[in-house]
């Protein structure tokens, strides 16, 4: 899929019809691959004289060479966003635990003075976000420099990635009442089911710190002198850095939440293990003295009282109740049953 926009007269971004190569006409200031053809992709290199990457190869990029301005003064950032992995979900799972699973995808950004070219594998949440800003253009942002554009998708994932952090704290949040509830917890709560979600917690927040690190290590790049060739855009690369560092203190802080959910409930789950080995333990105790006094009383000997007369069965019956009766009780009062 290949998309196109165009700025107008007052800044914003309008789409454009693309049937062919002859449509990618020099006015266009941002040229979005999704899932691109190869068709697709040749109509960008004749048009613009721009090599794209592959799908693949973006997946390959050491760290190292994940942004550089190469010797035409063409600027290349590839960087991660977060995307949702239907393909993990199951048939009896909602939609609200399938945003659990995400993964990492990353995207290319080549920008020249003219244009920007994005290079992605499938739509993603933050690119649709900001297409709708750009539309309205509430902040009189002048979408014909494609450098703005740049820097309002990375807007558009900081944006993206403060959500979910925010979403995942009041699920910890409800996560913690659940799990401190004791009677919830022992009545209706499935501890291994919360390891689980607990886990998946865990797992987007690690996905979340690597997008953030990643974001931060660009705007750092993007903060060197000449590296946009120009101080205009100095302010908002700023704000945006101290919005990373606030949500990346912000994710510390919910690991060490969600580390210490996972720890109490392993706790419960141990506790629970525990009561039940100990249960097993007492059983024996408990059964030991009637079958002593059984294995006595079956014995062939006159020296044990009761074992003869016309009573000796009911006596003998009432020692073997008593005999049991009797730890049992004492277990209960003890609370170790």
């Amino acid at each position: 899929m290949l998309e196109a926009f165009y700025a107008t007269e007052r800044g914003s971004l309008e789409d454009a019809t693309i049937n062919g190569g002859f449509d990618l006409h020099p006015e266009l200031v941002w040229i979005d691959l999704i899932a691109p053809s190869q068709e697709e992709q040749q109509w960008v290199t004749d048009a613009y004289e721009q090599n794209l990457p592959t799908l693949k190869s973006l997946e390959d990029i050491s760290s190292s060479a994940r942004f550089y301005r190469d010797d035409d003064g063409v600027l290349h950032i590839s960087t991660y966003f977060l995307t949702k992995n239907k393909n993990y979900q199951v048939d009896n799972e909602n939609d609200e635990s399938a945003n659990m699973l995400t993964t990492v995808q990353t995207v290319a950004f080549i920008l020249n003075k003219e244009r920007l070219l994005t290079l992605r594998g499938e739509k993603l949440v933050a690119f649709r976000a900001f297409r709708a800003r750009a539309r309205r253009n509430d902040y009189d942002v002048d979408y014909k420099d494609p450098i703005w554009i740049l820097l309002g998708l990375f807007e558009a994932k900081l944006d993206e990635l403060a959500d979910i952090l925010e979403d995942i704290h009041k699920d910890l949040e409800k996560y913690s009442t659940e799990v401190l509830n004791n009677h919830h917890r022992e009545q209706v709560l499935d501890l291994d089911d919360m390891i689980t979600r607990l886990a998946q917690q865990e797992d987007m927040l690690g996905k979340a710190q690597l997008c953030l690190i990643d974001l931060r290590r660009i705007l750092t790049f993007l903060s060197r002198p000449r590296a946009l060739g120009s101080h205009i855009y100095d302010g908002e690369i700023r704000e945006m850095s101290e919005d990373v560092r606030s949500l990346v203190e912000h994710n510390a802080f919910l690991f060490q939440k969600v580390r210490f959910l996972l720890d109490t409930t392993s706790g419960f789950i141990n506790a629970e293990q525990n009561d039940t080995i100990r249960r097993f333990s007492i059983l024996p105790s408990m059964l030991t003295p009637p079958m002593l006094v059984t294995s006595l009383y079956g014995m062939n000997t006159t020296v044990l009282p009761f074992a003869h007369g016309d009573y000796s069965f009911t006596a003998v019956s009432i020692i073997i109740v008593a005999s049991f009766v009797i730890p049992t009780a004492y277990f209960r009062w003890k609370k170790w049953i």
